[in-house]
């Protein structure tokens, strides 16, 4: 006898489909220049795929972190909510500025960079983020283990965000707000329909291409978080390293991005 309720069977029809996705996804990847690693989660259901995942260099997309340590001090009162801290949010996710990253860091740590770091390392590790770990200023290139994140970590920060679990619903919409004005959209997004809502952060470094996104497909124009998302949402992350071509690499991430929008609508 089938005692599955509703939600139980319709997880796991979906991770069928997923399953199906991650077949594809590996025998693509399998043929990429350089290592490769996605996640991807089922918004509705919580089924998800993680491929390859491992900890590696993270470029830009580290910064996702840094903005979840801003909007937790300011929950706990012990940060300003200015306007000038959303201008420097707000460079810092939608042109990705290095400066304004820098800055928000050497003030979590009070004007001191290395407790600005513990700070956001701390965070991260306080929501299971646990490969990711910020320990060098950005813009910085040398060496590859200051800045680190997974695909697992990124996917599960985004998701979590998509249920108004980081912070608190209003925080995790004023993440998703940010991401929406993501101003580079030439990996995950450009594999989509021109008129889905993405909200993305990209990161790339040489050698490195990444990115992570959440994919409106239901979209009513409020991304509440906190409520029932909508069938064909989705998370999705990708990185990459060791790539020969940083073009080929985003065409590559288009095309996974394409594969996994057409199995899930």
């Amino acid at each position: 006898m089938n005692t599955a309720n509703p939600q139980e069977l319709a997880k796991r029809d979906r991770q069928q489909t997923l399953d199906s996705l991650s077949d594809q996804l590996q025998q693509k990847i399998s043929g990429y220049d350089g290592h490769w690693q996605v996640y991807v989660e089922d918004l509705p259901t919580g089924a998800a795929i993680s491929i390859n995942n491992h900890q590696q260099y993270s470029a830009s997309v580290i910064k996702l972190m840094v903005m979840l340590a801003v909007f937790q001090r300011i929950h706990d009162g012990t940060f300003p909510d200015t306007a000038e801290v959303d201008h420097l949010l707000t460079q810092m996710i939608t042109v990705s500025s290095n400066e304004a990253t820098n800055t928000l860091v050497d003030e979590l740590g009070g004007g001191d960079t290395q407790a600005g770091y513990d700070t956001v390392n701390t965070i991260a590790k306080q929501y299971g983020f646990a490969q990711s770990h910020l320990n060098q200023r950005m813009g910085d290139l040398t060496g590859n283990t200051g800045k680190q994140t997974s695909v697992d970590d990124q996917g599960r920060f985004l998701a979590a965000a998509c249920r108004g679990q980081l912070v608190s619903a209003q925080y995790s919409q004023r993440m998703i707000d940010l991401m929406l004005g993501q101003q580079r959209r030439s990996k995950i997004p450009a594999g989509l329909p021109s008129q889905i809502s993405v909200a993305n952060k990209t990161g790339e470094s040489p050698g490195v291409e990444n990115d992570s996104a959440m994919v409106f497909a239901s979209d009513d124009g409020q991304h509440i978080t906190g409520s029932q998302p909508g069938r064909g949402d989705y998370v999705i992350a990708v990185m990459s390293e060791d790539i020969n071509s940083s073009s080929t690499a985003q065409a590559n991430i288009r095309d996974i991005s394409a594969s996994t929008w057409a199995i899930l609508q």
